[in-house]
């Protein structure tokens, strides 16, 4: 019967799911921020180059903002998040093994797509449930991505002690890699639901 159940690609996911996903957009902006002159020494470029991760990551972000809800009502919620947390995945793994600032810069920039995880973690709880509910599910996905950025600088500030800065990044990788593992088993299609 569970074997069913986790096959079923249209079961609504648990709010659990809902806000991991948002939690890991959220963590992926500020976790590395403590690393940035690290991360400038390690790649022998002014520290001004580095900041640019952060602008860089935002603008991108903002960008696909505004296309992804398009996006996944078209192909389905389910097939725009995990082929994000793919790309994600990919991207994250680039920042790891980046030879020169510039191509972290690009895989930095490529890590933006984990904005589907913000988008959709929403659009995800309107397709489920009525309005009214809808408010109150919004509200505990939100409150889970907005604890995130109180805490990841300081998760990435510890990991850079002991580790180094690319400590930050594997742990996106691991996260990324739970999160896809989350997805793939909970989250059914939920754009045809209402």
């Amino acid at each position: 019967m569970q074997d069913a159940v986790f096959l079923d690609r249209t079961t609504p996911p648990k709010i659990v799911t809902l806000i991991l996903i948002a939690g890991l957009s959220a963590l992926t902006m500020n976790i590395f921020l403590p690393s940035l002159p690290g991360m400038a020494t390690y790649f022998g470029v002014p520290y001004g180059v580095m900041q640019q991760s952060v602008a860089l990551y935002l603008l991108l972000s903002a960008l696909l903002q505004i296309v992804i809800g398009p996006i996944s009502d078209r192909y389905g919620r389910r097939a725009v998040l995990l082929g994000s947390l793919v790309l994600f995945l990919f991207a994250t793994l680039g920042t790891l093994l980046a030879p020169t600032a510039t191509w972290f810069l690009i895989f930095r920039m490529a890590q933006a797509v984990i904005a589907a995880g913000m988008v959709l973690s929403r659009a995800v709880v309107r397709d489920m449930v009525a309005d009214a509910q809808a408010a109150s599910m919004i509200g505990y996905v939100t409150m889970g991505m907005s604890l995130v950025p109180m805490i990841g600088p300081v998760i990435g500030g510890v990991l850079d002690d002991f580790y180094g800065w690319k400590a930050n990044f594997a742990l996106l990788l691991i996260l990324g890699l739970a999160t896809l593992a989350l997805v793939w088993a909970d989250l059914g299609e939920t754009a045809t639901l209402r």
